[in-house]
């Protein structure tokens, strides 16, 4: 009988997190790009006999056979599905949830990140402002002083964490907070020159990126009467930038530099 490994599993970092989570958003454009069906007219007769022969449909039913088709993918629609070929009309649905996926992988990354980095700042000659002005209440206070040996380790888990990952977020205001908490000033320039942008060029993305992910999940992405337009190509443009923005925020927090996670 084989017997568990208990070695424990170490947890990932922030940054491995971070392209473990946006593997998901990426899957997901991939996905949207392999169902996209192309297909204009249903299956041609023959081909309904030669697909109904193959997979052993009765013949009776042939005519119910419907495909997807599109520049990866050939599936057929089997007598009775739930679902048909205009179904996968639309990629958008799939392409939105890909960019909120990319923002809760950016949002992870901030938080985690934050946290990897804090403890040396818990010292009354390091800890900066920002760190300073985490509000705390007196009875969360007075549980860290009944349940902790180590205070230190009651503030990061009682009150600094909960604030972090609260307030961890795409938009560029919380951004900079975050990492004025660690001590990093003049941040969008840093980061603008480690991604290679123009002036400004990481504020203005990141506000755009935030901006579109909620109105995906507030608005459900409204334009006018509809929805508004997204593709593939914009969505996998925004993810590459988005993890080019967080790489360089690693590297200038005092990360190894590491090329952007494959696409």
């Amino acid at each position: 009988m084989a017997t568990l490994d208990k070695r424990r599993i170490p947890k990932p970092t922030a940054l491995e997190a971070f392209e473990i989570n946006m593997a998901d958003a990426r899957h997901l454009v991939r996905m949207a790009q392999a169902l996209t069906n192309t297909r204009v007219h249903r299956m041609r007769k023959e081909l309904r006999k030669r697909v109904g022969e193959a997979l052993k449909v009765p013949a009776k039913d042939w005519e119910s056979l419907d495909c997807l088709q599109s520049a990866n993918l050939f599936v057929t629609f089997l007598p009775g599905s739930d679902v048909k070929r205009s179904d996968f009309d639309d990629p958008r649905p799939l392409l939105r949830q890909a960019l909120v996926a990319a923002c809760a992988a950016g949002e992870t990354y901030l938080a985690d990140r934050a946290m990897e980095l804090v403890g040396p700042l818990l010292n009354a000659g390091k800890a900066t402002a920002r760190l300073r002005g985490i509000p705390m209440n007196l009875g969360v206070w007075l549980e860290i002083d009944a349940k902790y040996e180590r205070k230190k380790w009651g503030l990061r888990g009682q009150v600094i964490e909960p604030f972090v990952r609260e307030q961890a977020s795409t938009a560029p205001t919380k951004v900079g907070h975050l990492l004025s908490m660690l001590g990093v000033d003049s941040w969008s320039s840093k980061i603008d020159h480690e991604c290679g942008f123009a002036k400004g060029g990481t504020v203005e993305f990141l506000d755009r990126l935030t901006t579109r992910r909620n109105k995906i999940a507030h608005e459900g992405d409204r334009s006018g009467r509809g929805r508004a337009l997204l593709t593939a190509d914009e969505v996998t443009a925004d993810l590459a930038e988005l993890e080019l923005v967080i790489h360089a925020i690693h590297t200038v927090t005092g990360g190894k530099p590491s090329g952007a996670g494959s696409t």
